[in-house]
């Protein structure tokens, strides 16, 4: 990820008030956070993305159906093995349900959806981070199989074994997130569309080529951007 971090710090230099999705995802978590929320990391493995933000509270929950990753988890203050299809929950348990890179994975994201408003207290917030199935980046990830993922990524970006799952991409455009969360009682809050080239950089010829890319999106296609961060209430 050094490489990748490299050029985004470079893309902040050429466009002064950028940030990176990652960044955007945290603070729409902290905004629905305070002292004594309630809050599932949904889908947490063993990441420590949200660590800044969970430290505000001591009610923090992580669920995932990867034990292994659930184990490493030191951020969540419980770790509940499960799924999103059939969250182990009292009704209104949670005030804001919190989801990073878990919704392209998702086979059944009406099921999850639908779980995600029960276990939420009304006005409880919904913040996911996903990537948007109308960027280009994501057709090159469509067109590999999945069996080629785990190797792939590795090298390219530096991650973890057994880091990278099955994707699906069935909830990730605005118009399936909107189709699927509003009917079932969501609120729109907010749905960023942001860009980051760094996923296509990988020397710096590569990374003017991305950033022409993400200029061309960002005048004729602005829906394509590369990431969607969502925040839509119960």
């Amino acid at each position: 990820m050094e490489r990748q971090e490299h050029y985004r710090e470079e893309y902040r230099r050429r466009k002064p008030g950028w940030r990176d999705s990652l960044a955007l995802y945290r603070e729409q978590v902290d905004e629905a956070v305070e002292a004594e929320s309630w809050v599932l990391d949904l889908g947490c493995g063993h990441a420590d993305l949200l660590a800044p933000v969970l430290a505000k509270t001591p009610h923090t929950v992580g669920i995932d159906p990867d034990h292994r990753a659930l184990a490493k988890n030191r951020v969540v203050r419980h770790r509940v093995r499960g799924a999103g299809e059939r969250l182990p929950f009292r009704d209104g348990s949670f005030d804001a349900v919190a989801a990073a890179w878990v919704v392209e994975h998702l086979t059944d994201p009406t099921a999850v959806a639908r779980e995600a408003h029960r276990v939420l207290r009304p006005g409880g917030r919904f913040v996911f981070l996903t990537p948007n199935a109308l960027n280009p980046n994501v057709w090159l990830i469509r067109a590999v199989p999945n069996r080629l993922h785990d190797p792939l990524t590795r090298r390219l970006y530096g991650r973890q074994e057994r880091d990278t799952y099955p994707v699906c991409y069935r909830l990730n455009t605005p118009r399936a997130i909107d189709g699927v969360l509003l009917p079932l009682g969501f609120t729109k809050v907010r749905l960023h569309l942001n860009g980051d080239p760094s996923y296509l950089s990988f020397d710096p010829r590569t990374f003017r080529l991305a950033c022409a890319l993400e200029a061309l999106i960002e005048r004729v296609a602005g829906g394509a951007k590369v990431h969607l961060v969502g925040v839509y209430a119960a």
